[in-house]
């Protein structure tokens, strides 16, 4: 009798086991980052605690994720109390964009479910104590609907214009304020910000690169803007709020500096460290620029090309390429360097592969046509492999 109770004791129900095995009832491993019940069914494996990292990490094949980033996230400090003045200032409108921010878009910002509780429940709270980034949470809300219902388009565009140029406006005076006492309000702010540029059609924003002047666009500012505030306050950032979208970045990041990665693509680059040898010789310094950047963009487009894995990549995947190219090429990126423009068309056809994003959608091609039009047309040939990967010839936008 005591060895069948013993028996027993030793299939005790799981009470961290994953979601997935707890809805078929069977007994999980609790393995993290993914059970082995949910590696042998192919299904996403979920744990219930809303700051564990909640789906399987983003993955390339044959590379193993690296053994020292830990999947539990650290604990979190608690949210400030929300301003009362931020929120008798709303009208009906912005209490409309409001609900349908927490109902609706704050689950198109991310597939992961930890960082879509991210947006949905300490974004708002966060905003409530800082009126720039309520205005840019307002903004993105105004747009989601003007892209999503033609009927509306035009007044809920006026609105998302109104709230991202107050949130600009009201944030320049407080930035290093911000950087020193709120780093996850200004973190998330630009997130938000990118998120926003990347959104605006066409007729309404420059877009990519003011070339005439030499000066960067806004989303790539704020892209940028996100990486050097991470760096500056990365110990803050990982015990905040926001802290389920730093951890789970950090497997992406992870498995870009593995060596295979960049073996992996090399492919897709060769052309073009051939072209770069050839445009800088007699140049080193000017080589290495291109080749570190080369490095930087095999390594992207590795992750994003592998077969039947796209479903699987967060536009996070895809925007580390600018935050973390060098002020070197970005210098000539602003000039208008063909060299440099070329691989930026590479570049686009990483953002074809997360354009399940409706604030992502259309972006690879608006990037290519307008590198298009700003290379001579001897450099046009080497344009050809993005065209075909995203689909645009210069037809088609006449």
């Amino acid at each position: 009798m005591a060895a069948v109770m013993s028996g027993r004791r030793s299939h005790r129900k799981s009470r961290g086991g994953c979601l997935e095995c707890k809805r078929r009832k069977v007994k999980c491993d609790e393995d993290k980052p993914q059970c082995r019940n949910c590696q042998v069914h192919g299904v996403e494996c979920r744990y219930s605690a809303l700051f564990r990292i909640a789906s399987t990490p983003p993955q390339i094949q044959t590379v193993e994720p690296s053994p020292s980033i830990s999947p539990r996230a650290p604990e979190l400090a608690p949210a400030p109390a929300p301003s009362l003045s931020l929120l008798s200032d709303l009208g009906v409108v912005d209490m409309e964009l409001l609900h349908h921010y927490t109902i609706s878009t704050c689950y198109t910002l991310s597939r992961a479910r930890a960082v879509q509780a991210v947006w949905r429940d300490q974004v708002p709270r966060i905003a409530f104590t800082m009126k720039p980034l309520l205005h840019i949470v307002l903004a993105i809300s105004a747009m989601h609907i003007s892209r999503s219902d033609p009927s509306r388009r035009v007044t809920y565009l006026a609105h998302a214009l109104r709230h991202h140029d107050t949130a600009i406006s009201t944030v320049n005076p407080m930035m290093q304020s911000l950087a020193d006492k709120q780093p996850s309000a200004l973190f998330l702010f630009c997130a938000i910000t990118s998120i926003f540029s990347c959104a605006k059609p066409p007729e309404e924003s420059s877009f990519l690169m003011l070339f005439e002047h030499g000066h960067v666009s806004e989303w790539v500012r704020f892209v940028r803007g996100v990486k050097t505030i991470s760096d500056f306050s990365k110990e803050d950032l990982q015990s905040g709020p926001q802290a389920p979208i730093m951890i789970y970045g950090s497997f992406l990041s992870a498995t870009r500096k593995e060596p295979r990665v960049l073996g992996q693509g090399q492919m897709f680059v060769w052309e073009l460290r051939q072209l770069a040898c050839k445009q800088c010789a007699g140049n080193s310094v000017l080589l290495q620029i291109y080749q570190d950047t080369l490095d930087q963009l095999a390594r992207t487009l590795a992750i994003v090309m592998v077969p039947g894995d796209q479903w699987k990549l967060e536009p996070s995947d895809v925007l580390s390429w600018p935050m973390e190219m060098s002020d070197e090429y970005l210098t000539l990126l602003q000039q208008g360097a063909p060299l440099a423009l070329i691989i930026f068309a590479y570049f686009s056809v990483s953002i074809r592969q997360v354009e399940w994003a409706w604030w992502m959608e259309g972006l690879s091609e608006r990037l290519i046509a307008q590198i298009h039009s700003n290379l001579d047309a001897e450099y046009h040939i080497w344009l050809r492999w993005p065209q075909e990967q995203i689909g645009w010839t210069p037809l088609s936008s006449a």
